[in-house]
């Protein structure tokens, strides 16, 4: 548990800019004379980036270890906070993202991998939810701080404050995890000792990948929806994600144990068939107050589902190369996100703005009638039902 506590806090320390960074980048971009052209090359540089790193990070770390992983994720962050603070033309802003998408790939991989070596098929998702709730904690804190500076015009260059700020929390990370965070490359299990046959693997990488993809259809034109139809004043978009990220601070690790606690291929799926319920509603809603509730009710249903997603990949591969299987896991959520964002993008500007949330609705509920059917795979739950059974027939 002393190495869950130190990922707690790297992970608390590092996340401090990530809604800032994601919600005003384009802003402060094109604040500095990028053009949209140039955005769309910093964007794209990313995400090619991200999805080439992660099947290399996922062999590294099951080479090399997994604390080597979280240390190298660090200090590319570190270094995008530092090109953020000196720099403010294309090429800082250039490089800056590169180095958060190598960064991301080397600590989300290597953490997701210390999690499932340091847990058990009765813990995993639990485990997972308790980093998710550290991870939205500093994230949090690090939005309340950064948009309390620019909102109220404390220094001339308020940008550069913040960005000062975030490379002494990411520094913080740093320290923690070199100091803390201990080596779990060694760990063995008593249980699931054999790969399960790749084939369902393979499946379940199919299956995420293309959630990752319907999920990505409304990501990058769903604050271009609200500020169409529902309200066009910054601050009354930004409360409306105030409730979810609060509710985020405590809720994931509460719905790990209940996943744990119960199959979790059903509380992903039910997860998905809600989600696709409430997305056929957004065309529908157009009261601001009504809004609210919806976005708060989606930000709930993901953060239901999330912890047994994740717990599921070591499910399906047993205890070997979890590094590799994260990674892959994670290239295939990579590829899923990127051709959703650019489908659904056009769907949006060239069929329609509510369209596209009426398709994604419709998909979901139907993939999640589709996974339960073609997931088979053996987790927590069936290892304590099966001990039950065996009471039972005593």
């Amino acid at each position: 548990m002393n190495n869950l506590k130190a990922l707690k806090k790297s992970v608390f320390f590092i996340s401090f800019p990530f809604s800032l960074i994601g919600f005003l980048f384009p802003v402060y971009a094109h604040s500095i004379g990028i053009s949209v052209i140039e955005l769309g090359v910093i964007y794209s540089t990313f995400s090619l980036f991200t999805i080439l790193m992660r099947p290399a990070v996922g062999l590294l770390i099951d080479n090399r270890g997994r604390k080597v992983g979280v240390v190298l994720g660090i200090v590319f962050y570190c270094l995008v906070n530092l090109f953020l603070l000196i720099g403010n033309d294309f090429k800082y802003l250039l490089t800056a993202r590169i180095f958060q998408g190598i960064g991301g790939s080397f600590i989300w991989i290597s953490i997701d991998t210390i999690i499932s070596d340091i847990s058990n098929e009765n813990n995993r998702s639990e485990n997972f939810g308790i980093i998710n709730e550290s991870l939205s904690k500093g994230d949090f804190l690090g939005a309340f701080i950064g948009f309390t500076i620019i909102y109220n015009n404390f220094f001339s260059d308020s940008f550069r404050i913040i960005f000062f700020i975030y490379l002494v929390t990411s520094l913080i990370s740093l320290y923690y995890a070199v100091s803390k965070v201990e080596e779990t490359f060694f760990y063995k299990k008593s249980y699931q000792e054999d790969i399960i046959n790749n084939k369902s693997f393979n499946l379940f990488l199919f299956l995420m990948g293309s959630l990752t993809f319907i999920s990505s259809l409304t990501s990058h034109t769903y604050l271009i929806y609200v500020r169409e139809n529902i309200t066009d004043q910054l601050y009354l978009i930004s409360y409306l994600f105030i409730p979810g990220a609060i509710l985020s601070m405590f809720l994931p690790n509460k719905f790990g144990k209940l996943s744990d606690r119960y199959d979790r291929r059903k509380i992903l799926c039910s997860g998905i068939l809600v989600l696709g319920i409430l997305y056929l509603l957004i065309p529908i809603v157009k009261n601001y107050y009504y809004f609210i509730i919806i976005n708060t009710l989606i930000a709930i249903t993901s953060m239901f589902y999330g912890p047994a997603q994740s717990a599921l990949v070591v499910d399906i591969v047993g205890d070997n190369q979890r590094g590799k299987s994260y990674g892959k896991y994670k290239l295939a959520l990579g590829i899923g996100g990127m051709l959703g964002s650019m489908v659904g993008a056009f769907v949006y500007d060239q069929i329609g703005n509510t369209i596209v949330f009426y398709i994604k609705g419709i998909i979901l509920i139907s993939f999640s009638m589709l996974t339960i059917k073609l997931m088979d795979v053996k987790t927590g739950y069936d290892e304590v039902e099966n001990s039950r059974e065996s009471i039972d027939g005593i």
